[in-house]
């Protein structure tokens, strides 16, 4: 199923595109039985949802990756809370990665962040 943007969301852009699919995530009503918030109503941790995608992406940047991804990846993990994530996400084309690099990464993050905003759409079920 293609996701819909939302009326004055940011066009796909492959950058900015992430930094909405990421808000929208978050601003999307979550189950109480969501997975992201346990059995209370959810609050969402950005930073805690943020840091469990680095982290799985650090993880998955090793042997084989592009050169200098897991770097990347690992300096933002170190200096999260500095800028919003979605301004990061935003800003990802003016990154210093080689275009192979560059483009695992927002394929990877893509992945996720479609899952994510979709998921987090009002139905019964986990969010992520």
């Amino acid at each position: 199923m293609a996701l819909m943007r939302r009326p004055g969301a940011a066009a796909p852009d492959g950058f900015g595109e992430l930094a909405s699919l990421w808000i929208e995530g978050l601003n999307a009503p979550h189950d109480a039985g969501c997975g992201c918030g346990g059995m209370a109503p959810p609050l969402l941790d950005a930073s805690d949802l943020e840091h469990d995608l680095l982290d799985y992406l650090l993880g998955k940047y090793g042997a084989g990756a592009p050169e200098g991804l897991a770097d990347f990846v690992g300096a933002r993990r170190e200096n999260a809370g500095r800028e919003r994530f979605e301004a990061w996400l935003a800003s990802l084309g003016a990154t210093p990665l080689s275009e192979d690099a560059r483009a695992r990464l927002v394929a990877d993050l893509r992945l996720f962040l479609v899952s994510f905003a979709e998921r987090a759409r009002p139905r019964i079920g986990v969010c992520y």
